[in-house]
């Protein structure tokens, strides 16, 4: 691989531990999600009331926030990195995967980050209109409903790519 300066390397950094915690905070945020409703569609589980939905709205807050945030970091992070680097996708077949398991991904991860938006500001507005931010956690879970668990295994592939860089090209100098 060819040298990188200290910016390229600090933007890979920031890259790696944005995308580390907001991959944590999404499936954090997809437990919690799922332990809402029962296995038969998107049917409130029993002990869900409206008594007890501003509190578990609340419990889920902070993992939105965090997968929202974290997000955006990698991205920028991501692209920053891959501007600076320089470094040759033709050399480096592992970052080229890397990048379109990144950017294939963005369009969907972005149009449901548009619930993500609503569910946020309503919440730091203080209004906690359980049922509104309810609906939001329904409709983000019934479009693209398996997109979820196809981008938790798609990004569980990065550490394995970055670990062993398969498909790079050696130079004739390092023979």
């Amino acid at each position: 691989m060819e040298k990188t300066s200290k910016l390229s390397k600090v933007f890979s950094s920031l890259a790696l531990l944005s995308g580390a915690l907001w991959l944590g905070a999404y499936i954090e945020r997809l437990f919690i999600t799922f332990m809402l409703f029962k296995k038969e569609g998107l049917i409130l589980k029993d002990y869900v009331n409206d008594n007890n939905l501003p509190g578990i709205l609340t419990t889920i807050s902070p993992a939105v926030l965090l997968t929202f945030i974290f997000y955006i970091v990698l991205i920028i992070c991501f692209t920053l990195f891959l501007i600076i680097s320089k470094i040759s996708f033709k050399r480096n077949g592992w970052l080229f995967i890397i990048t379109i398991l990144i950017y294939i991904t963005l369009p969907f991860e972005a149009y449901l980050m548009t619930f993500d938006y609503k569910m946020i500001v309503e919440i730091l507005s203080g209004g906690q209109n359980s049922g509104y931010l309810l609906g939001l956690i329904i409709d983000r879970s019934r479009l693209l409903s398996g997109f979820p668990v196809i981008i938790i295994f798609s990004y569980l592939a990065i550490p394995f790519f970055l670990v062993f860089k398969p498909f790079t090209l050696k130079s004739k100098n390092e023979n």
